[in-house]
């Protein structure tokens, strides 16, 4: 009895060790932003029920490819990842199968489109640039960025949007840019309080004004689920106060979402995946509590 009793007890150790040695691997965004802190706080939520690991990408696009595209046994590769819900919305428009491996199982932190434009411009919201674009242009960061992905899905539902010339810079480049006439407006899509905007409300008040996005063509994108892609909201007065919110007229009204956290239904194993799906829910209050709700 010793003998079966000791590999028994083997076996045991091994199934273990191979749950283990297989955690979840959740793709989030760069180190310095929300969606790595939001991860760690997945991960930390998850504690000894599930092993998750946060891993650092270029964001929204870059998480999908990984998710969906790289082999699992990539060490690139993730299981889950937080993102954009337009993501999957445009990967699905060419690939419809493939994101029906996708499971979105959680809502964490609001995010806005934040859009910046020349004061000198005369464009006080997003549905002006269609008007004339011989005249207007607007800096949309590098292919596969946040705010080129939200663009990609302004064309797909109003595509007067596409004649709207472009530039593929972001951060202060693009400040830059708006601030000096190069550009007419930028787009900025983040949670509250965002680093580049708040440089603009710092530094560039004289230049820059926050600007709207309340084209009703918006109305019609739908989220995998079939529900409502974005909704509108003010920007809360107080957010950006030194010049971008400042006097009477301190809100900005602009289409706005919650960052959200997708799953593939075919790389995490039936019974890891509740553990991760209550970890996210109950890492998602204080996500939401840190960085807007």
């Amino acid at each position: 009895m010793k003998p079966l009793f000791l590999m028994a007890a083997i076996a045991v150790i091994a199934i273990s060790s191979e749950a283990k040695a297989a955690p979840i691997r959740l793709c989030t965004g760069s180190e310095s932003g929300v969606y790595f802190a939001a991860g760690d706080a997945i991960a930390k939520m998850a504690g000894k029920s599930v092993s998750v690991v946060n891993v650092p990408t270029e964001g929204t696009i870059d998480n999908l490819e990984r998710v969906l595209d790289l082999d699992p046994a990539n060490p690139e590769a993730c299981d889950a990842m937080i993102g954009q819900p337009d993501g999957p919305v445009y990967v699905g428009r060419s690939s419809p199968a493939k994101v029906k491996k996708l499971r979105q199982v959680a809502t964490l932190h609001r995010e806005y489109l934040h859009v910046l434009c020349g004061k000198k411009s005369g464009v006080d919201d997003l549905s002006d640039l269609p008007d004339d674009p011989a005249k207007y242009s607007v800096a949309i960061g590098e292919p596969g960025s946040g705010a080129w992905l939200i663009w990609q899905n302004i064309i797909a539902e109003d595509d007067s949007y596409g004649k709207v010339p472009v530039r593929n810079e972001g951060g202060v480049l693009a400040l830059s840019a708006v601030s000096s006439g190069e550009a007419t407006c930028m787009l900025v899509p983040a949670g509250l309080r965002n680093g580049t905007v708040t440089e603009a409300d710092q530094t560039y008040g004289d230049t820059v004004i926050l600007a709207g996005a309340n084209d009703r063509d918006f109305d019609d994108a739908t989220d995998i689920k079939g529900d409502p892609l974005y909704e509108y909201r003010d920007i809360p007065k107080g957010t950006y106060p030194k010049s971008l919110q400042s006097g009477w007229f301190a809100s900005r009204k602009t289409i706005s979402w919650p960052a959200a956290v997708f799953v593939n239904t075919d790389r995490i194993d039936a019974k890891a995946l509740p553990g991760f799906v209550q970890a996210a829910a109950r890492a998602a209050q204080g996500i939401k509590a840190e960085y807007g709700n």
